[in-house]
């Protein structure tokens, strides 16, 4: 019977590491599934009277599915193979493409030219932040493509700074190969950006901000607290917490008011507070900064582990 016991205790003990890391999965899943509901799916009926419908007009980066609903074969085939012909198509049968460029696109069925449709692709640019989330005095890379495929294109990028109801350009830069462009991008605290190309603007893309949260031993019992970010967070608190290892969690410990705001280089400023904690020698401890703390244009954000 014990050893019954000491099975069921150990099964269990997965348990909180997957309390914790679920929401996590969660997260990478909704920030995965996004780019694919910022482009469209039109669909095409192939038939014995030919391609439903004929003729459609899509956005930059939608796909067109065409279905064989006939019970004959059937081949997309473009002309002077401006997009990858499609397999031969039995009955119920589907092919996808992608267009990420614009223009007019022919096509016609390999075993009955005669049966011809045209895709138009509009217009457009598109655009993507290479994390959605970056630390106080860190870089993201924006990038995209502009539908043409051209190179030398100029792309203008504007941000719209978190406290603030209009954009402001921060950059320009020229298109490679292919269309292709990307630029670096320092934030300094929650922002929307946008780019545009010509008449067209890219779809929005926010970033986030965490401001950079330290903690420093002093010595024995005594520590220094501090956050930086573009503001200062004076009269504001963070959460010591320490690591509890048989319960694998963090504890609270205590809250340590900020209260001196010293300028750095525009616009930072660190915010900081000496502090006395008891019972912490050789403890694993670090802050935390809450979302409330940190306030509409900061994300939460904790310190890197020290020992006590």
């Amino acid at each position: 019977m014990s050893s019954g016991r000491g099975s069921r205790r150990s099964a269990r003990k997965p348990k909180p590491f997957l309390m914790r890391t679920l929401p996590l999965i969660l997260a990478a899943l909704v920030v995965l599934s996004v780019p694919s509901a910022l482009a469209a799916t039109k669909t095409v009926d192939i038939t014995q009277a030919g391609f439903t419908p004929k003729n459609i007009t899509i956005e930059f980066g939608d796909t067109v599915t065409w279905t064989n609903k006939d019970t004959s074969n059937h081949q997309v085939l473009a002309d002077q193979g401006a997009f990858p012909t499609s397999p031969v198509l039995a009955a119920n049968q589907a092919y996808s493409h992608t267009f990420t460029k614009s223009g007019n696109f022919d096509y016609r069925d390999a075993f009955n030219t005669n049966r011809r449709g045209s895709i138009t692709v509009r217009a457009g640019l598109s655009m993507k932040a290479s994390a959605a989330q970056v630390g106080y005095g860190g870089a993201l890379t924006l990038s995209g493509a502009v539908s043409n495929g051209a190179a030398g294109e100029t792309v203008n990028l504007d941000a719209m700074q978190c406290g603030t109801t209009t954009f402001a350009r921060v950059a320009s830069v020229r298109s490679a190969a292919q269309g292709a462009w990307s630029s670096a991008v320092k934030p300094a605290m929650n922002v929307v950006y946008r780019s545009s190309w010509r008449n067209t603007t890219s779809p929005q893309v926010a970033a986030k901000v965490a401001p950079a949260v330290s903690l420093k031993r002093v010595r024995v019992g005594r520590f220094t607290a501090s956050v930086t970010a573009a503001q200062s967070f004076a009269g504001k608190y963070v959460v010591l917490q320490r690591y509890v290892r048989s319960r694998r969690a963090w504890k609270t410990v205590k809250r340590v008011t900020l209260r001196t705001a010293k300028a750095g280089t525009a616009p930072t400023m660190t915010t900081s507070a000496g502090f006395r904690a008891r019972g912490t020698r050789g403890a694993r401890l670090r802050l935390l900064l809450t979302q409330p703390q940190a306030g509409a244009c900061y994300a939460p954000s904790r310190s890197a582990a020290i020992r006590g």
